[in-house]
């Protein structure tokens, strides 16, 4: 009877609560820092409800509901703007909150702005606890010059042609097709040869998958280099890319990797480790179609070099034949009129010796038994012997010899 005449109304007492509440918060809001869980985003009526839990190790030592009403709901944009990560579950964020009490709905936190900077420092600081033990575990792999880390992938020999490719890419994904389409519709009708490796590309299981298929390329000697893909995302979906696991594989391929993984705001522990980093799978595509068709280009430029010093030695060769056939023309000439006079001197030399030609000059032959005698000791006396005359001939005998004294 006495606990029926004390009671009072439930929304009594709660009003009270909230009076009190109100006494010792009011209107005064405080910077908090969190985790994220259980988010429910309505993009549509522009609020969100979510928990904002504090974890101690996997544990959680506190937990609480929280709104963000119509008012603060472009703090969501700017954040995710901001950082280029969504606002969903297992985020750290520092957000100005106050707290509320209503009797109907209960007690609620409100978040009135979330601080960005702090959220891109925690994954900057995380991408840097990431480098900082790659490089004190594997310090030939990873290392850091000139205020940058940088892995032994990207000090792989240059090769002249890039046309064989491992792709490990999620299979019918934006990010696969953009890349195959611009590779196999270049406009200089290139070939490449592609092996698909197929992965997930985000969740808890992308990261092993991705290191499973860079290790299986490797033991392969087909390929000329290993290309990443994916689409774009937020900066959660990309965790995988920021993972040691990965990044290590990376630093430590045989064959270059090329990555393309689509996230145009911040580049990832893989990308700062790979051998090349494009920014979007069809820029990815692009440069390989660039490499190829520079060595192209320079093969025709040789060609043409070649060519044109063929032409030009075929030119001078036939420039230095007609010199020669006219120095020849004219040696032959030179020595057909030097044997023609040569041959006119010994024809005259051959008519001055002719016996006709002695007898007109005055002189006579003799002969003796139509032999012609040029010594006294082949005629003896009382021979008969002819004298061969310039208008005739005689019949003479021999009377007498006189020898000349030598």
């Amino acid at each position: 009877m006495q606990a029926q005449q004390s009671a009072i109304p439930l929304s009594a007492f709660l009003g009270v609560i909230e009076d009190t509440i109100f006494q010792v918060f009011g209107d005064r809001k405080f910077w908090v820092i969190a985790e994220t869980s259980d988010v429910k985003v309505y993009r549509d009526r522009y609020y969100a409800f979510l928990n904002l839990i504090e974890k101690d190790g996997n544990d959680v030592v506190a937990k609480e509901g929280a709104a963000i009403w119509r008012t603060s709901f472009a703090k969501i944009n700017i954040f995710e703007k901001t950082t280029g990560v969504t606002f969903e579950n297992n985020l750290k964020l520092a957000v100005l909150l106050s707290v509320t009490y209503n009797s109907k709905y209960g007690f609620r936190l409100v978040i009135h702005d979330i601080d960005p900077g702090f959220t891109l420092g925690q994954l900057t600081q995380q991408r840097e606890q990431v480098l900082m033990s790659l490089s004190t575990q594997f310090p030939a792999l990873v290392w850091k010059q000139d205020e940058r880390y940088v892995s032994a992938n990207q000090y792989l020999p240059i090769r002249k042609v890039y046309n064989k490719i491992a792709l490990i890419a999620a299979p019918n994904s934006d990010g696969f097709r953009d890349f195959v389409h611009e590779l196999e519709n270049n406009s200089a009708k290139l070939k490449f040869t592609l092996k698909l490796f197929s992965v997930p590309v985000q969740g808890d299981l992308a990261a092993s998958a991705m290191v499973t298929a860079i290790q299986k390329a490797n033991q392969l000697d087909d390929f000329h280099a290993i290309v990443m893909v994916r689409g774009g995302g937020s900066q959660t979906d990309f965790s995988p890319y920021d993972s040691f696991e990965l990044s290590l594989a990376v630093a430590a391929s045989k064959l270059p990797v090329f990555t393309g993984i689509g996230h145009e705001r911040n580049v990832s522990i893989v990308d700062e480790l790979a051998f090349l980093q494009l920014k979007t799978p069809t820029k990815c595509a692009a440069h390989l179609i660039q490499l190829n068709t520079q060595v192209l280009d320079k093969l025709q430029a040789t060609k043409d070099t070649l060519l044109t010093a063929t032409f030009s030695m075929i030119a001078e060769k036939k420039h230095t034949l007609v010199h020669v056939r006219s120095q020849i023309a004219k040696s032959a000439m030179w020595i057909l009129a030097s044997q023609k006079q040569n041959l006119l001197h010994q024809t005259q030399k051959i008519a001055m010796l002719n016996p006709i030609n002695t007898i007109l000059r005055g002189y006579s032959t003799i002969r003796k038994h139509h032999r012609i005698q040029d010594s006294i000791k082949t005629i003896g006396l009382d021979e008969t012997i002819e004298i061969q005359m310039r208008d005739g001939s005689l019949e003479a005998k021999v009377i007498s010899k006189k020898q000349n004294n030598d």
